[in-house]
């Protein structure tokens, strides 16, 4: 295959080689169509449907639910912006981060990202797992075995993990064409909830409050989206010629991320008032499905199962990236099988075991987001060619957001001494631990800027 944008085969088939050393102009193809593909299969998700619900806990009106999430969704150019330097040095977006942390400093940075990445790799195969043993029941009309558990749980990591040991190459290929196929489908399931829509309910809807409801609702979209990609950007956008100008690629990661998780989180949020349940709901899949025809059980299925699967490939690619960066030396495509072993091992703990284990343990990576937030703020001022200040002072920021993060967050595992009122029943304390991490490293760097000589010693440069 020859991409339109360049004249460099795409090694489709062909496990991918290269690490987290910068990609050469040489093994550079694709445009910024593709790049849009990539991001919105990955986040074609039904699990955004439970977002989108969760936005009416709040007591909004409907045109305030929707600017919500208009408001946390426009924070997805965050993605598109932290993927310049992808493009521009090669270098996945771990690695890139060495430049302002350190060699050091961003080993710990890259494991945050490992343990991130990995553990909704985890989420996603277990989800999938249950969503294939449905299948195999409707198909096969058999009952509940253990060894249809694994048989599922089988065909679910190997479409999640074996594309991404294959590399970025397939990614892109797989995304584009899910995005065809998958994104038609999602579309034809979605209307076939209609008929079950209270459209009364939603339009009689009286305004909320704008501090202790629009604001919580924001944070949250935010959280439960943006946040979580913000270690991968540069991974998807190492392989682009750098002809291609810089503001297609913001826009082609933005559109690609906003299209989709828009559409899904908007569907949540008009089935959210006839599904009072869904906010909440253990299995939300298994939650609508009563609400599907006969004939529209297996392909809602299979889109909710492959759909989640295509955010799962990008975790289990960038965990890899991310395991490198953290100075493990093995082939990328090995990193794959470390993937394999740790999310299958708590995938068979959680569907054979407990399932209580599984909202601890989104609980726990919901928690890591207070620790992303503040890198997030640093890497963002730093996307230009030199570091802004020195290792220390970008770890010392850090340290200082999330402290402030975590102080002001609240989970089921863990609540912070200050997270109350506000902060309570919100993301908040992510965007405070944002601001703080911002506002200390800038004002360091004015204060105590890098020199010249300092600039040229500092890693990747």
């Amino acid at each position: 295959m020859i991409s339109r944008k360049s004249k460099v085969p795409s090694p489709l088939f062909t496990v991918e080689s290269i690490g987290i050393e910068p990609v050469p102009d040489s093994h550079r193809y694709g445009g910024a169509k593709n790049l849009f593909w990539v991001w919105f299969a990955g986040n074609l998700s039904f699990a955004y449907l439970v977002i989108g619900a969760v936005i009416w806990t709040f007591g909004l009106s409907l045109w305030q639910s929707v600017l919500a999430l208009i408001a946390g969704l426009s924070t997805y150019w965050i993605i598109g912006y932290l993927g310049l330097p992808g493009q521009r040095t090669g270098l996945p977006t771990m690695a890139y981060s060495a430049r302002y942390f350190g060699l050091r400093g961003n080993r710990f940075m890259a494991v945050v990202s490992w343990v991130n990445m990995l553990g909704w790799e985890t989420v996603v195969l277990v989800i999938a797992t249950y969503s294939m043993e449905t299948i195999l029941q409707l198909l096969l009309g058999v009952s509940p075995k253990v060894s249809w558990i694994l048989l599922s749980l089988l065909i679910s990591a190997v479409l999640e993990l074996s594309i991404a040991f294959v590399g970025h190459a397939l990614i892109e290929r797989f995304q584009q064409w899910f995005s065809y196929i998958f994104g038609t489908l999602t579309l034809v399931v979605l209307l076939a909830f209609m008929p079950h829509i209270s459209w009364e309910a939603i339009l009689n809807k009286t305004s909320g409050p704008w501090l202790s409801g629009f604001i919580p609702a924001a944070t949250i979209v935010v959280a439960a989206s943006v946040l979580s990609w913000v270690t991968t950007a540069s991974d998807y956008t190492r392989h682009l010629p750098r002809k291609i100008p810089g503001a297609k690629v913001v826009h082609a990661a933005f559109w690609g991320s906003v299209t989709s998780t828009g559409i899904m989180m908007l569907a949540g949020l008009i089935l959210g008032q006839s599904a009072p349940g869904l906010a909440s709901a253990v299995n939300p899949i298994a939650l609508l499905l009563k609400w599907m025809p006969a004939w529209a059980e297996i392909p809602y299925l299979l889109v909710t199962m492959i759909g989640i699967i295509a955010g799962g490939i990008l975790d289990a690619y960038s965990s890899g990236l991310s395991l490198l960066a953290a100075g493990v030396k093995i082939p990328r495509s090995r990193t794959i099988g470390v993937d394999a072993i740790v999310s299958i091992s708590a995938t068979l703990y959680v569907v054979l075991v407990s399932q209580q284990f599984l909202f601890s343990f989104e609980a726990f990576l919901t928690l890591i987001a207070g620790l992303l937030a503040p890198w997030a703020a640093i890497a963002i001022v730093n996307v230009a060619r030199s570091p802004r200040t020195s290792a220390s002072a970008a770890m010392i920021s850090w340290a200082a957001g999330v402290i402030a993060a975590l102080c002001t967050t609240s989970t089921s595992i863990f609540t912070g001494p200050l997270a109350v009122g506000i902060f309570r029943i919100s993301s908040l304390g992510y965007f405070l631990g944002f601001t703080i991490a911002l506002g200390i490293y800038l004002l360091w760097s004015l204060i105590w800027p890098l020199k010249q000589a300092e600039i040229s010693n500092s890693p990747t440069n």
